[in-house]
């Protein structure tokens, strides 16, 4: 917590001094950004079958090495992130309970105003993309396989996720467009629509921050969460990105090692560096697939399996008993009210058990869990603040939101009846089934 408290501390320090901090930081980064896209178009073009062992680890170590850059650069997102998350709704709570507005607007709906998303996220403008290609689909409809193809190519990433490379094909690319078309909405309208949120958002914004006559202090963390929320979310994509490349040459090497792609993410990049040398064993990776967790300080790393890591979980998690508990608070995301039935959702592999009217209760969400988030009446998570990917989505698919819980997932389980209460940061029992 100390390093995180000196990140924030830093950052709003040298924004007192340049209110552009926040947009420079980003800027810099862009470099780094430009770099990672550069090599994975290389990877693409490239053909890595023809490279020799030797060749094929010092790409995938050059990657790698882009890689760790483009993220160690943008790791301030989540020091200032997790540093002032408590601190922007305490001080917007100190303004709502000195001004009169409180007569006419609930705390919770002044934060969700105050800390909205200012710009379009990459899962949005995806969707924008897919309605204008079924446009152009309807306006051409002798060019729509190289339409969708043309689409393919540039979204076929965006079901990824930190692990898996799910790659979207063009057949599922023109049932989305036929989905879309059975739906019969005004497609014109529905882009008019997403496109307009992050206007809104801004203008109700600036009318509250005058209103308000905000502090300059205040103004200042509520303009670096703006720019940190856009740009964590391109960070977002180009990691959806790299698991894609990654995926790529770790499976030329795991063909040449006969090691399968699913065990061989487990190695650490060290080992990867190794493996023509020195073969791990599958035994071990599956091991470590089923239960590890991976231990880094100065010296290097160590792989813990089996019983160290319950010992580790519980050091860390700790044991609480929640069973008297009947209702707990976090932060609110988006407002609103909603009951429904709790499904827990772990993993991607989850996301088929949300049903229409459930209530998604994650440690966080991530892009791959935006299909059963549309289904959901309402999103609670452990984890988060205002930049994350719960906050920012549930505003956009304009559903309750409560983030940064804590407790969510080891409090709730399957089927247990709960009222999220949005407007006032509050989850209730109700009961189980």
């Amino acid at each position: 917590m100390e390093d995180i408290e000196k990140v924030y501390t830093s950052i709003l320090q040298q924004g007192k001094k340049n209110p552009k901090i926040s947009k420079d930081f980003m800027d810099q980064w862009k470099h780094d950004e430009k770099a990672f896209y550069q090599i994975c178009a290389e990877i693409e073009k490239k053909d890595i079958k023809k490279l020799s062992d030797q060749k094929l680890i010092q790409f995938h170590n050059t990657f790698m090495e882009i890689t760790l850059k483009r993220n160690s650069s943008s790791s301030l997102i989540d020091g200032f992130a997790l540093g002032t998350d408590e601190l922007i709704a305490e001080e917007i709570k100190k303004v709502y309970e000195q001004s009169t507005i409180k007569t006419s607007m609930r705390f919770t709906e002044l934060f969700s105003a105050l800390t909205a998303p200012i710009h379009l996220s990459f899962i949005n403008d995806a969707e924008v993309a897919l309605l204008e290609l079924a446009i152009q689909v309807q306006k051409k409809p002798e060019k729509k396989k190289q339409l969708i193809t043309q689409h393919q190519k540039k979204y076929f990433w965006i079901h990824n996720n930190y692990v898996a490379d799910n790659i979207l094909s063009a057949d599922y690319f023109e049932k989305e467009i036929e989905n879309i078309f059975k739906t019969k909405i005004e497609i014109p309208k529905e882009i008019k629509k997403i496109k307009n949120i992050p206007k809104e958002n801004k203008k109700r914004k600036q009318e509250l921050i005058k209103q308000l006559e905000l502090s300059n202090e205040l103004k200042l963390l509520i303009t670096i969460s703006e720019d940190f929320t856009s740009w964590q979310d391109e960070r977002k994509k180009a990691t959806f990105w790299t698991t894609h490349y990654f995926s790529i040459l770790l499976q030329e090497i795991g063909k040449r090692t006969r090691i399968p792609l699913e065990e061989i993410k487990y190695l650490s990049p060290r080992e990867v560096n190794m493996i023509f040398q020195q073969k791990p064993e599958r035994k071990m990776l599956q091991e470590r697939r089923k239960n590890s967790v991976f231990f880094w300080d100065e010296q290097g790393h160590e792989a813990m399996i089996g019983q160290d890591v319950e010992e580790i979980r519980k050091a860390i998690l700790g044991e609480m008993n929640f069973s008297d508990l009947n209702d707990f608070r976090g932060l609110t995301a988006c407002l609103g009210m909603a009951r429904g039935p709790v499904k827990v959702v772990k993993s991607a592999q989850d996301i088929d058990k949300v049903k229409k009217g459930d209530i998604l209760v994650a440690v966080m969400t991530r892009p791959d869990y935006i299909p059963a988030m549309r289904r959901a009446a309402a999103i609670v998570t452990d984890e988060g603040g205002v930049t994350c990917h719960a906050a920012i989505v549930s505003r956009e698919l304009r559903i309750p939101c409560i983030i940064g819980t804590k407790i969510a997932t080891k409090v709730l389980k399957d089927h247990q009846h709960v009222e999220v209460n949005a407007n006032h940061g509050r989850v209730i029992i109700l009961k189980n089934d």
